[in-house]
């Protein structure tokens, strides 16, 4: 089994020979930099969006969507404390990209994203992210689906899979305010819970109730609906490559092989990778969340070396070749049996 392979010190190894290459150290100067551009080109393509006639429209909201997305990776990476090493830097990063500018929920996202997912990806009933409705990811989410679902899964899931994620966007905002609601229920309202409901507020009066009334209402909302549609496609092809076509499992036998055999990197241009905040290097981001994804590429070679050391699995595709194993994986996924432990595997798909 791959898991003997790996022991603590094995680990203690690897964090320890991280720590010496200096791979945790934010680069916070870096990143807000980087922020502001994206930011700044963002608005810069909105603006050209509004004045321009309906063909300078068509050009610039998809490249507007491009640095949206990329925004929204950046909080993602304030999310898991990685954009600076203050707690209150990663937070107010977070929920400048995140409600105020997305739309997202926080709190939806941390428990959603950090908790479930990155604690067990690909694992059936654990990580949510394999519950794409109308969708099924194996024989078991299928199995458990009414008799309308099932027929759509069995003859159209490879083809709507793709068109549906236009509607990722609109679904996570949905998911965030009944996260809200039953936050409230349970824990009443706290700090966290006001610092979010209040700049989704201010992101809906900022994006839509505001604009409205100095351009219309019709126009707004479909600049908006048009945005925040191309985004969640973009969103969908950062996330589903990492995971997507590799082995789902019910009950790993080891949590750390897990890791490792459930993502995959996404080889790609440089230029292309600066877009994606860090999600390209899947692996390391996942075994070590606070890595700032200015230092993955040193870690990934750290890493790469030591799990050819330990025998441990560690998966690259290429990012074309991963996009067309998600859309192959959503074929036939409903009927694909979960695996019990994990077993070292390229693609589930293939």
């Amino acid at each position: 089994m791959v898991a003997a392979m790996r022991s603590t010190r094995d680990i203690r190894e690897l964090r320890a020979e991280l720590t010496c290459a200096g791979v945790f150290e934010p680069d916070t100067t870096y990143a807000w930099a980087k922020f502001a551009l994206v930011l700044a080109v963002l608005a810069g393509l909105l603006w050209a969006a509004v004045t321009l006639p309906w063909w300078g429209t068509l050009v610039a909201l998809p490249l507007a969507a491009i640095f949206a997305a990329t925004a929204a990776m950046t909080g993602h990476e304030a999310a898991h404390g990685a954009f600076s090493s203050s707690k209150r830097e990663n937070e107010l990063v977070l929920h400048l990209a995140f409600p105020l500018f997305c739309g997202l929920g926080v709190l939806h996202w941390k428990n959603k994203h950090n908790v479930r997912h990155h604690g067990h990806p690909n694992v059936i009933g654990k990580d949510n992210d394999l519950n794409v409705w109308p969708m099924a990811s194996s024989s078991v989410e299928y199995a458990g689906s009414g008799p309308f679902r099932r027929w759509i899964q069995r003859n159209f899931q490879g083809y709507l899979f793709w068109p549906l994620t236009l509607f990722l966007g609109f679904v996570m905002r949905t998911d965030s305010w009944a996260y809200n609601i039953a936050y409230v229920r349970q824990r009443g309202v706290d700090r966290a819970w006001l610092a979010d409901v209040s700049c989704q507020i201010i992101h809906y009066t900022l994006w839509l109730v505001v604009p409205s009334i100095l351009f219309g209402v019709v126009p707004v909302v479909l600049l908006y609906v048009g945005l925040w549609g191309i985004v969640g496609v973009l969103l969908a092809m950062i996330f589903a490559p990492a995971h997507m076509g590799m082995p789902i499992v019910t009950d790993p036998e080891d949590g750390w092989v897990q890791q490792l055999d459930g993502t995959r990197n996404l080889v790609m241009p440089r230029w292309m990778s600066w877009f994606f905040v860090g999600l390209d290097y899947q692996v390391e981001h996942h075994l070590f969340p606070r890595i700032p994804h200015r230092r993955l590429p040193r870690a990934r070679a750290i890493l790469r070396a030591w799990c050819e050391r330990t025998g441990m699995p560690h998966h690259e595709i290429g990012y074309g070749a991963a996009l067309r194993d998600v859309t192959r994986f959503m074929f036939v996924s409903w009927k694909l049996d979960p695996i019990p432990t994990v077993a070292p595997t390229t693609s589930a798909a293939a």
